[in-house]
């Protein structure tokens, strides 16, 4: 928990959690938790509107339109060759961080066990995963740092199309066995509440 203050001077809290995950070097491991992190989105509780702005992802859908407390509240990844992290971060009130806590640790407790999680869920994440990476593929110095990262990771460079195959191949038991491996258990034991 850290103290931040939004642009009137209204004092806010934050929150942030995550998780080891496998790098680059376990390729579909880490195309699991980016499109974990597209299926799971979020954002800030006001949105100018209009398509692409994560208001169907599952934090945006069960925090962000429940609950008014809440300011932000967002999934991320950072993944590397060998290893990586999955994690959320938000901020709300002083008054109500224990609670945006619990209720986003609820949320990816539902998506680790499935509960509620459905095939189209996973269809438009799985399309968010696509058009983020086709769309900074268009840039020539991101496609070129692309280049060099997969010469560095791999050894090779690999066909973009190979990427969206993986993609497509992803299933619902993929996300749910991925957010049951030991490094996501620490809900379960209890981490976020000691």
């Amino acid at each position: 928990m850290h103290d931040r203050y939004d642009v009137i001077g209204k004092m806010l809290h934050t929150l942030r959690f995550a998780f080891e995950v496998p790098g680059w070097k376990s390729e579909k491991e880490a195309l699991i938790a980016s499109v974990l992190q597209m299926l799971m989105g979020g954002g800030g509780s006001f949105s100018a509107g209009g398509p692409g702005k994560g208001m169907h992802s599952w934090l945006y859908l069960r925090i962000l339109n429940e609950d008014q407390q809440v300011q932000s509240c967002t999934a991320f990844t950072s993944i590397f060759d060998n290893t990586g992290l999955f994690g959320i971060y938000g901020c709300s009130s002083p008054e109500f961080s224990a609670k945006a806590i619990e209720l986003t640790a609820k949320e990816l407790k539902d998506v680790a066990g499935g509960k509620g999680l459905q095939f189209n869920h996973l269809d438009r994440a799985k399309a968010a995963t696509k058009s983020a990476v086709l769309m900074n593929l268009e840039s020539q110095m991101i496609a070129a740092e692309d280049i060099g990262r997969q010469i560095l990771t791999y050894g090779e460079t690999k066909p973009v199309e190979n990427f969206l195959k993986a993609v497509d191949e992803l299933t619902l038991k993929d996300i749910t066995d991925f957010t049951s491996k030991d490094n996501f258990k620490a809900f379960d034991n209890g981490f976020l509440w000691r």
